[in-house]
Order: structure tokens, then sequence, then C-alpha cells
């Protein structure tokens, strides 16, 4: 009978083991039907790697800057320390297939009542223990239940990590925009002052032409009023540049103060360019992306979590130790040892329904989480997609708004010498000068537009 018994669970445990990679399935990523365009395959795209920011800015200044912001960040600090957290987990989570080692040191005394029915058959009134004994637990991993607990946790720290990784492409993508913003607000400085100074002299040389009577004091006061609205331009203009210039000390993580910068705004801002077309790496760069599929597994490995519940679950225990009513008997070998050994098979029968709703629960959860992996797939081609559009779109609005420029500077060079030789009257020479100031402006905010359009473009790519 006692060997009847030990086959019955060596049978119990072979047929477990056997049935596991049944019970619990592996993860299989979802069909994506992703557009033609999106092909490995194809001879038309370029699948080159989306460069690190230390590779793909080459101003000094912003890369000096971007590395304060990925050392000090509060934001990045904090996702840091919660990694951290979870791979303190994760350590624990991985070794779940290992037995419980306990160790249990007890004494205790025990003073019965002579009057009582104990004390009449024990011959005393006073009993002391003494336990020493390891004690070990294992829950025998039949249905692949602790492997999917493990594959949940792994998921689970993985997609924090990928979370951390989209801040810091964030904070890459926000941090250049910010500079470039700044630059830009630099530009605009520069050109407002020079138009200051081209007004102020247009507005002496009509004093001038009053004071011999060539022009009326009309022509002066029209004059003052456009340089008048030139100059008040320029406070407003330096304001925006101390809140840029505190937004990237922040983000920094420092104090507000003066940001250093180099180089011209309308120098070339990137080392180089990013390739067209929808490139086939896109879900291998994308931490978003690659986030929401982490958390697609972690529900998958839930469902299969919540499937072993409905088989038996077997738990082996075991103790061993010295035990003594003695102290000075506690250690005495072999008279004090003791050991027990216990396993038991449990399997559930009648729970209220709670191990069938779980499990439903688990697998509604998975699909919800499917359909989140699949949205976020379209939103990342979606974005890559409009970001190549614009680029192409907003080279050809640049070209047209730098011919714009060129002409007005052409102008304004003939306006001012056709009014010295009186072809041109004051009025032609400050409507050149004002529509000249815009197409400054103009100028300066399409290569802006150009910049933050390759900014959206890296960052939809996943950055680096």
């Amino acid at each position: 009978m006692k060997r009847l018994t030990q086959y019955s669970l060596v049978t119990v445990i072979f047929f477990g083991v056997l049935q596991s990679c049944k019970v619990t399935r592996d993860y299989q990523r979802p069909e994506l039907n992703l557009p033609a365009s999106f092909n490995e395959t194809s001879d038309s795209i370029k699948t080159a790697e989306v460069p690190a920011y230390r590779d793909f800015f080459k101003d000094p200044e912003l890369l000096t800057l971007l590395d304060q912001v990925m050392a000090k960040n509060p934001d990045l600090l904090i996702a840091s320390e919660e990694i951290l957290a979870l791979e303190a987990q994760l350590k624990s989570v991985k070794l779940n297939y290992l037995p419980d080692i306990g160790l249990q040191v007890n004494t205790g005394i025990q003073r019965l009542s002579k009057n009582s029915m104990q004390a009449s058959f024990g011959g005393g009134v006073i009993f002391q223990e003494y336990n020493f004994a390891p004690v070990v637990s294992w829950d025998v991993d039949f249905w692949g239940k602790l492997k999917k607990q493990r594959e949940e946790s792994l998921a689970n720290y993985l997609s924090r990590a990928e979370n951390r990784r989209a801040l810091r492409v964030q904070l890459v993508a926000q941090t250049a925009q910010a500079y470039y913003n700044l630059l830009s607000l630099d530009e605009q400085l520069s050109i407002t002052q020079q138009v200051e100074k081209s007004m102020q002299e247009t507005v002496t040389m009509l004093k001038i032409q009053y004071s011999v009577g060539d022009v009326t004091t009309l022509a002066i006061k029209q004059a003052e009023a456009q340089l008048a609205e030139t100059r008040a331009l320029i406070p407003e203009i330096r304001s925006s540049i101390k809140v840029q210039e505190n937004a990237l000390q922040t983000l920094a993580g420092n104090y507000p103060d003066a940001v250093k910068r180099s180089g011209q705004f309308n120098n070339h801002a990137f080392t180089e360019k990013l390739e067209t077309g929808i490139p086939a790496g896109l879900l291998a760069n994308r931490p978003d992306v690659k986030q929401q599929e982490l958390l697609l597994q972690a529900a998958s490995a839930k469902v299969g979590i919540a499937r072993t519940e409905f088989y038996p679950s077997l738990k082996i225990t075991a103790q061993g130790g010295s035990n003594a009513t003695n102290l000075a008997n506690w250690f005495s070998i072999p008279g004090s040892l003791f050991g027990t050994a216990a396993a038991g098979l449990t399997q559930p029968v009648f729970n209220r329904r709670s191990i069938r709703s779980g499990y439903e629960q688990a697998v509604h959860q998975r699909e919800a989480a499917v359909h989140t992996f699949r949205k976020s797939v379209l939103t990342a081609v979606e974005e890559v997609s409009t970001a190549m559009s614009n680029i192409i779109r907003v080279k050809e609005q640049l070209d047209e708004v730098n011919n714009r420029k060129k002409a007005m500077d052409k102008a304004i060079s003939d306006a001012q010498l056709l009014y010295k030789y009186g072809e041109a009257n004051y009025l032609e020479v400050l409507t050149v000068q004002q529509s000249a100031f815009q197409a400054e402006l103009a100028y300066t905010a399409a290569r802006q537009k150009e910049i933050n359009t390759y900014l959206a473009l890296y960052k939809s790519l996943g950055g680096n």
C-alpha cells in the first residue's frame, strides 16, 4: 500500500509537469496589419538606427545642457529610483521557485493549576519546552504558475524602464526645442535692434530734411511712431528670453540663471538628417510602443497565473531539530532530535466562483492590453508619417520665405537709394522698412518651425 502511494505521487508529479506547458501558454505578438510601406524587406526603406542625442545635435552648449538634464532632472531621478525599487522586488520574484527556509527558536514555560486535570495526570504543575528547528516549505510548480509570476514581474519591470526611456526622449526633445527657441528669440532681438537702428537713422534724416523744408512734421511723426512700435518689442522679447532661460534651467535641475549658448541660429542645427520613409525598426525604437507590448506580456502572464488556480496545488513542508523539556537536555544528541515531513495536495472545489471570475477578469484585461498595444502602434506610425510630411512642406515654405527675405533686402537698399535722389517718398521707405522687418521675422519663425519638425521626427522615432 505504501509503495502504491509513492507511485501515485510520482505519477501525479510527472503528469503535472507534462501538462504545465498546456495550462500556461507562451506570449505571442498579436497581428498588427501594418501598412505596405512598413516592411523590413522593402528596398526603399532605410532602417538606420536613430542617432543618440550626442551624435544628432552639434551645438556644444546644447550638448552640455542635455548632459545636465540627463544627470539632474528631478522627474528622471524619481523614475530612476522607482526602477531601482522594482528591481529589488524583481530579484525576489526570480527566486520564487526555491523553497522557503526558516529557523525557529522557541522557549516557553507553563504553570498549570494544581486542581486541573492536566496536573493530576502530569505529576507536576510546571512545564518547560525548548525548541530549535529549521523549517522548510516548498510550493511545487506543477502548472507553471511561479514561472508566469516571474514573467509578469519582469515584464512590469521592463515596461517601467521603457517608461523612463520615453521620459528621456521627451526631455531631450523638450530641452532642444527650448534651446532653439532661445536662439530664435536672440535672433529676433538682434533683428529688432538692427531695424530700430535703421528707423532711428530714418527719423534723423527726416528731421534734417524738415529743417530745409523738404518734408512736413507728418513724415517725422509717422517715422517716430513706427520707431516707438519697434522699440516696444525689445523688452517683450527680452522678457521671453528670461522665461525660456528659467525653463531650461529648471529642466536641468538648476535654479533660474542665464543659459550659455553658442553659434548662430541660422547655422545647421544637426550633424545628420534622419532618413525618410517609415523605418522598419520603429517598434524596436519607440519606448511607448515597447512599453505597451511589455504590459501586454504581463497581462498574458496574468492570464496564465489565473488559469493555474483551477488545478490542484502541492505544498511540501518539513521541520527537524532539537526539542527538550529541560534546558540541560536541549542539545542532547540524539535524544532530543526530532523531525516531521508533510505533503498536501489541494484541489479547489467550491469558492463562490472567485477563481473563474478572476480568470475571466484577467482574460478581458489581456484583450484590453492588446487593443492598447495596437493603438500605440497606430499612433507611432501616424506621428512618424506626419513628421516626415511636415519636413517636406516646411522646406518648401522655408524656400519661399527665404526668397521673400532676399527680395526685401534688395528692396530696402533700392528704396533708400531712390529716396536719396528724390525718386521715392518717405512713405515708401517706411513701408519697405516695415515689410523687410516682417520678412526677417518670418524667416526666423520658418527656420524655428523646421527645427521643431526635425525634433518631432527624432522624438517620434524613439530618440536615443
